[in-house]
């Protein structure tokens, strides 16, 4: 399967060209073979556009070439209608032979439906190829359908001393700028983002990725005794609160109860297919989610230069380190479940 596994590793680098703009879709890439040659390739580009294995398909400029190839990609393809037609039914109609699939679709409208399609019509179907690869890759899309609730990302820095904010409470910078292009880039991965009503009115965040290409996050913000102050905004707010239900400009006020505010966050975001929430803060906010048991991945930058003695603590968790990055002015962390 070592020539497998070199092509499933093209599907995945071709899949992360999507990243941030195929939400709430998977990313997929495709990769066509045909007598040991690379004759195609695909990779879903944006939501609502052709899938992966459609788009490597229709580069093919013959399509009786494609007879007797095959066909490797990181996802099971898809067997139902919905911005696009199946996946499964062009490749049977393209005569493929063998397709070699990373994973199989959690989707209930697909999960193994595409599979299954496939082997009917006498192709040749190897699965569970870089298996684990393919789940980190999709990780957002599988958490999204087997969980039931968005994947959970939380970011914070904090001083040497794990101190994430001084006291009295003021705006202050701790990372070095050599964090922001990573913040704005896992930004723009990310469906939406959330910060608590303290970050809001104190930090005034634009809570946006303008310094990397791609869309920028869905904007929230958790108020349950509605404190903060919201202007007309210039792109949509999302404001979860105990208070009220109501829509003005683009500002959308939610109501959630007291006992139940994360899960009222993910009610909301399955609703509007959501599949992944960035929580950049405060501590209060940020403890929330962990307490709750709900997070998935959680990002720290630890700065080599800031320092005071008075200040909130960093959030506890039992995490552990999955990845350490040495930055100019920080110690950038990403930590992972047990």
């Amino acid at each position: 399967m070592v020539e497998a596994e070199k092509y499933m590793w093209r599907c995945i680098e071709l899949a992360k060209r999507g990243l941030g703009y195929v939400n709430p879709n998977p990313l997929v890439g495709c990769v066509i073979v045909k007598d040991g040659f690379v004759i195609s390739e695909g990779w879903h580009v944006s939501y609502g556009q052709n899938h992966a294995e459609r788009m490597a398909i229709l580069n093919v400029l013959d399509p009786q070439e494609l007879e007797g190839c095959d066909l490797y990609v990181n996802l099971e393809p898809c067997s139902h209608f919905g911005k696009t037609p199946p996946c499964a039914d062009l490749i049977v109609t393209s005569k493929f032979r063998r397709v070699f699939i990373g994973y199989g679709d959690p989707n209930p409208l697909v999960s193994g439906a595409g599979i299954q399609r496939l082997r009917e019509h006498g192709i040749e179907v190897f699965e569970n190829i870089l298996v684990d690869e393919c789940l980190e890759l999709n990780r957002f899309f599988y958490t999204f359908h087997t969980k039931k609730r968005p994947f959970v990302t939380l970011k914070w820095a904090e001083t040497s001393n794990q101190l994430i904010a001084p006291m009295p409470l003021e705006r202050i910078q701790i990372s070095g700028e050599d964090t922001a292009k990573i913040t704005h880039a896992l930004r723009a991965q990310h469906s939406a983002i959330l910060v608590g009503v303290s970050t809001w009115e104190i930090d005034k965040p634009k809570l946006n990725n303008r310094l990397v290409e791609g869309p920028s996050p869905l904007k929230m913000v958790l108020d349950p005794q509605l404190r903060g102050t919201y202007k007309e905004s210039d792109s949509p707010l999302i404001v979860f609160n105990t208070h009220r239900n109501e829509c003005v400009n683009q500002i959308e006020y939610i109501q959630t109860s007291e006992d139940k505010l994360v899960q009222g966050i993910f009610d909301f975001m399955v609703s509007r297919q959501l599949n992944s929430i960035m929580v950049e803060g405060g501590a209060r906010t940020l403890q929330t989610f962990i307490d709750e048991g709900v997070v998935d991945e959680i990002h720290t930058y630890t700065g080599k230069q800031q320092l005071f003695h008075n200040g909130i603590k960093s959030p506890l968790h039992t995490f552990k380190i999955h990845q350490t990055q040495e930055l100019e002015f920080d110690t950038y962390r990403i930590y992972k479940p047990q």
